[in-house]
């Protein structure tokens, strides 16, 4: 059986962006975290994303993509 996943909400900030998808019918939610990383140099900043996957509002595990991040949460809690 596979989750839909429904695009919830998307939140910016100077820190980066957090986009959120709610697996239907399940107390899943997964995130997808955007931050701004400081080049060594100091100068300007690079974005790198991770994918959270909570449950009940906890995190369970982070991932490196959001394929991962379905995948895992589909074989785990299907």
């Amino acid at each position: 059986m596979n989750i839909k996943w429904t695009r919830t909400g998307k939140t910016v900030s100077p820190e980066g962006t957090t986009i959120t998808y709610a697996g239907q019918g399940t107390a899943l939610t997964i995130e997808s975290r955007k931050r701004h990383i400081p080049h060594a140099n100091g100068l300007g900043t690079w974005d790198h994303t991770t994918y959270f996957l909570l449950e009940n509002g906890r995190e369970v595990r982070e991932f490196y993509s959001l394929a991962d991040a379905k995948e895992y949460a589909e074989q785990a809690y299907v």
